[in-house]
């Protein structure tokens, strides 16, 4: 609906301010560039420039640009993709830049020549003509660099660097369905001599060290987390073989790590159950880590998930 009091606003702005609604008050952000493209949503989709410069978002200025040349710029490593997954991240992205819905809006990194920008790309459908859509492609950077540290560290653990408890419940709701699910349950063995004997920062020092080890078994797929105190969990996806040896190889490691002080070595206790019904196995698995202890420690126990009448006859 045209706004009737529209030409004579116009009229002032421009006769006494020396102002164009359009282009000083509009379309005056400096760190958005607006475009439109037709409303087709392929992959091929060519978006103009209305006004502003691709450059804002650390492009090569041009006249036009294919909506998935930003994602070929996609940026992997980032906080919410190490989160999430990188392929489910990248998913998510991709879902919504081309969504079915009247109006989207995604932010993502992307990889320029120079250095990486946060864009924030929100698009809608033109009433006036539903063929058409409008896209504003905001430059975000200055307030997406801080919410991502600041979303690193609430999913990591400040000590050892490994994903914490957090990320461990929201990882475990999103895939203990999945193929050859597997949880290992650590805990180190004599964590609280080292503790009480050679003190907080060589305690601090030996979990440094265990968690590397932890680390170096981690991949795309396979996470470990700290459950908090000497408490470790992993969630695996890998066949019985592949973790068994995993087991074994952080064994035979853990047992090089010694506290800097009284040169105490470490062990480490583990129960794996691989999941069947999918029925509370982080506890499963933490009794089981206890059957390890009881039986000496230093040690791993497998076994293939039972049921709790199972676990009661």
């Amino acid at each position: 609906m045209h706004n009737p009091y529209l030409d004579n606003v116009s009229k002032t702005l421009k006769e006494k301010f020396k102002v164009d609604v359009v282009e000083d008050i509009l379309l005056v952000r400096k760190d958005r560039v607006i475009l439109y493209g037709e409303s087709n949503l392929s992959e091929d989709n060519v978006l103009y420039v209305i006004t502003g410069t691709l450059e804002l978002i650390g492009l090569t200025e041009a006249p036009s640009i294919q909506l998935t040349d930003l994602l070929k710029r996609f940026e992997y490593n980032n906080a919410y993709a190490d989160v999430a997954g990188k392929t489910d991240y990248y998913g998510y992205v991709y879902g919504e830049l081309f969504s079915k819905r009247p109006q989207t809006s995604v932010t993502f990194p992307i990889l320029t020549e120079k250095h990486r920008v946060w864009i924030t790309v929100s698009r809608f459908v033109v009433d006036a003509n539903p063929a058409l859509s409008a896209y504003f492609i905001t430059n975000v950077s200055d307030v997406m660099d801080a919410e991502e540290q600041n979303y690193a560290k609430s999913h990591r653990d400040s000590l050892t660097g490994l994903f914490n408890k957090y990320t461990l419940d929201f990882h475990y709701g999103k895939r203990y369905k999945n193929e050859n699910f597997h949880v290992m349950y650590l805990d180190v063995d004599n964590f609280k001599e080292i503790n009480d004997t050679d003190g907080h920062i060589a305690g601090d020092q030996c979990l440094i060290a265990f968690s590397k080890i932890l680390k170096n078994h981690s991949n795309g797929h396979n996470h470990f987390y700290r459950n908090g105190g000497d408490e470790f969990v992993g969630l695996l996806f890998d066949t019985e073989d592949i973790i068994k040896n995993m087991a074994e190889s952080i064994l035979a490691q853990v047992r090089q790590i010694q506290s800097p002080i009284s040169n105490t070595r470490m062990t480490v206790s583990i129960g794996i159950v691989k999941a069947e019904m999918r029925q509370d196995v982080i506890r499963k698995a933490d009794m089981l880590l206890y059957k390890a202890k009881r039986m000496g420690k230093n040690q791993y126990i497998y076994e293939v998930e039972k049921t709790r009448q199972q676990e009661e006859a």
